[in-house]
């Protein structure tokens, strides 16, 4: 298993150093864990139904079932790096004194997401991104190893950190508006969600929703909703349903639609994910 994890092990490492001016970026999921960082921009974070306001040391944690987006605030220069990785990875070095992903699962879905670093963590965290950022440009014998290593020091090290914490939650906001929105879509996602529902449900012009929404995630309600059933679909597979029961049990209503928006969420078909 060690050998052929080491053999794979830039298919299920992700190390991604961003700069650029700030552009839209619609909600996402990802194939494993991911630790952002942000480094300078003008930011909040939507993870699920909750809005963390960010800056340069704050890290955020998401797993495979959460979608989550940047929201920017203004055009100034954006700067992160995200590190993502295959939480299977970290199988063989689970242990009950000690578990590498534990932050990544044991908490509340969307919540507890953002972590606040020390200028001295913030160096160390950066140490680690660069000790990685080196292996791959420039690769050598034993580099796979060397990269897992790195990994599993970064994972102890953000643990660390979490389980210290740390204002983990306590910044996160969303308009009182928007909360029993969220609340619905997620109790509902197998029902009618439309914009036109959602506004005559809450009593809510469909314009001012609209609006609001857009101006807390940067995206729009029917962005939302499809990352929504994509995440539960993820979800139902990992469980053990099949495709089409995973297609209809998270809402949508057009097998050939779902999988053509599961490949473009994912990078996978369905039939392919588990």
């Amino acid at each position: 298993m060690l050998e052929a994890n080491l053999n794979t092990i830039d298919e299920q490492i992700n190390f991604d150093h961003l700069q650029k001016q700030a552009h839209n970026i619609d909600f996402h999921l990802h194939r494993g864990c991911e630790i952002y960082f942000l480094i300078q921009g003008d930011v909040q974070y939507f993870v699920e139904k909750s809005v963390y306001p960010i800056a340069f040391g704050d890290l955020i944690i998401t797993n495979e079932h959460e979608i989550h987006k940047p929201s920017f605030l203004s055009n100034a220069l954006y700067e992160r790096i995200s590190f993502q990785f295959i939480p299977a990875l970290m199988n063989p070095f689970r242990t009950e004194a000690f578990d590498p992903v534990k932050c990544f699962y044991n908490r509340p879905h969307g919540e507890q997401n953002k972590v606040t670093l020390s200028p001295r963590e913030v160096a160390s965290l950066r140490d680690l991104f660069a000790k990685y950022d080196e292996l791959s440009r420039h690769p050598a014998a034993g580099s796979e190893l060397l990269k897992l290593s790195c990994l599993i020091e970064l994972l102890v090290f953000v643990n660390g950190l979490y389980t210290q914490n740390r204002k983990t939650d306590d910044n996160r906001f969303m308009h009182e508006k928007l909360s029993p929105v969220l609340d619905y879509i997620e109790a509902e996602l197998d029902g009618d969600l439309s914009l036109d529902h959602l506004a005559k449900h809450f009593y809510i012009n469909k314009y001012y929703l609209m609006k609001l929404f857009k101006t807390y995630t940067g995206s729009t309600i029917h962005e939302y909703v499809i990352s929504k059933r994509i995440a539960a679909a993820k979800r139902l597979l990992s469980e053990g349903c099949n495709v089409t029961e995973a297609c209809y049990q998270s809402g949508f209503r057009d097998y050939t639609a779902f999988l053509k928006m599961f490949k473009k969420k994912v990078g996978l078909l369905p039939k392919d994910y588990v």
